[in-house]
């Protein structure tokens, strides 16, 4: 539960800043419902134990939070043929309040940079999207207090393709870098496609109280490589 206050001021059609005040309630909860403080896992015979990593800043299993949100986006994308070229950067930046007890006071910084490069123009009247090279990274960090539902979670449909969310750490700074080439298929109009990505968390998974990468046994490295082809 919560709530937010935003102002937005638009530079252009797709560039924008945000700014706001957030208050929420963090509960969280264990299988049956109940608040739960602290992480859960199975234990060797099978049995879930709940001595993991902390859940929650205060000790109740509950957090009441505050914060200021800025979020700056400058994106000059367009469409080719149905296919993105451009550039889109963005920046966020939440600043923790630590107005009441057990509140925390952090801040939590997350910036990424996606490049569209087109590499060859389409003819006059074709409809085939044009072949793009798409290089993308993004880098976070957290100055101060940090919950386990801060902290940065690496792996997943947008992190690292091919992994569970968080599958690969959660951690207080990070780095992602991906490199993706899309090519397009005559007479179809789509594209396939194929990609590297790599996450790393700088080591910084053991600065997260209870250390949960190293609970659950997470690598704090992680790389995909895949391809695919383009359908609708």
């Amino acid at each position: 539960a919560g709530a937010k206050v935003t102002i937005t001021e638009n530079y252009t059609r797709q560039s924008k800043l945000t700014a706001g005040l957030v208050l929420e309630e963090v509960t969280t909860r264990d299988e049956q419902g109940a608040p739960c403080a602290a992480g859960m896992c199975a234990s060797a015979s099978g049995i879930p134990r709940a001595d993991g990593p902390p859940t929650t800043f205060s000790d109740t299993g509950t957090d009441r939070v505050a914060f200021l949100q800025a979020n700056l986006t400058r994106d000059n994308t367009y469409f080719c043929n149905g296919t993105p070229v451009g550039g889109r950067d963005i920046f966020q930046v939440d600043q923790g309040l630590g107005i009441v007890p057990g509140n925390p006071f952090y801040n939590r910084m997350v910036a990424s940079f996606t490049r569209f490069l087109m590499l060859k123009k389409p003819g006059r009247h074709s409809e085939m999207p044009p072949p793009v090279l798409v290089l993308h990274a993004r880098a976070g960090n957290v100055l101060g207090d940090l919950t386990s539902y801060d902290c940065f979670t690496l792996g997943g449909p947008y992190s690292s393709r091919g992994y569970s969310t968080g599958e690969i750490a959660a951690c207080r700074r990070f780095v992602e870098m991906a490199a993706e080439l899309r090519v397009p298929i005559p007479k179809l109009n789509t594209h396939t496609y194929g990609f590297i990505e790599l996450a790393n968390d700088l080591d910084s998974s053991k600065e997260v109280p209870g250390n949960p990468t190293e609970f659950y046994r997470r690598m704090g490295v992680g790389k995909s490589v895949g391809g695919g082809l383009k359908l609708g």
